[in-house]
């Protein structure tokens, strides 16, 4: 079964974006994080192409929460250093950057919000926000059976299931808030970027 969606602009790109597009597909598919690696594999057997393509999407569910869990910390981690040795430090800055950036990677995401709350005031549902992903990577990131996992830690906020479009929806909403609080120019720049490609 062909792709014919994704492809369907292929021809536009230049060779090295046609490259770059290709290695990505390629680690999906041989990564068993493309439905085709399935479909392509268990033609003919509905059992394991249902089972498989259930197991794909807890797969792609938890990698999608671990990378938002991660850009997140690195915007705390961004939020505080910018706060201690401004956007641009000085080369002599750098180092006790450096060494502050060793003190962050032990902390928690609770503790280093406790940290940037100290400094400047941060909207509850912020804070919500942060401490509700921090539960659900901790749950996805420690279980492999995500099935047994208690649904008040499998849930967003213990009521959001991401395995629905409404509860990922939902999820990639309060992330985009979060981003947008903690690094409101990269968001403003991301969707200048964004209007100039539309047009």
């Amino acid at each position: 079964m062909k792709n014919t969606h994704a492809r369907s602009d292929f021809s536009k790109l230049s060779a090295y974006e046609r490259k770059l597009w290709v290695e990505v597909d390629r680690i999906l598919y041989q990564n068993y994080l493309s439905p085709r690696t399935v479909t392509d594999f268990w033609v003919g057997n509905r059992d394991m192409v249902v089972f498989q393509l259930k197991q794909m999407k807890d797969r792609v569910i938890r990698a999608i929460v671990i990378s938002e869990y991660l850009e997140a910390d690195f915007l705390l981690d961004k939020a505080i250093l910018n706060n201690l040795f401004g956007i641009a430090p000085t080369r002599e800055k750098r180092k006790a950057q450096r060494v502050a950036q060793e003190m962050l990677d032990r902390l928690y995401p609770q503790q280093k919000m406790d940290i940037i709350r100290n400094v400047r005031n941060v909207p509850d549902d912020i804070v919500s926000h942060v401490m509700a992903l921090n539960t659900v990577r901790n749950s996805f990131a420690h279980r492999y059976l995500l099935t047994n996992v208690p649904k008040t830690k499998r849930f967003y906020k213990a009521k959001y299931d991401l395995f629905t479009k409404k509860g990922l929806a939902k999820f990639r909403h309060d992330m985009y808030v979060v981003h947008e609080f903690l690094d409101p120019k990269g968001i403003k720049a991301a969707t200048k970027l964004v209007e100039r490609q539309k047009k």
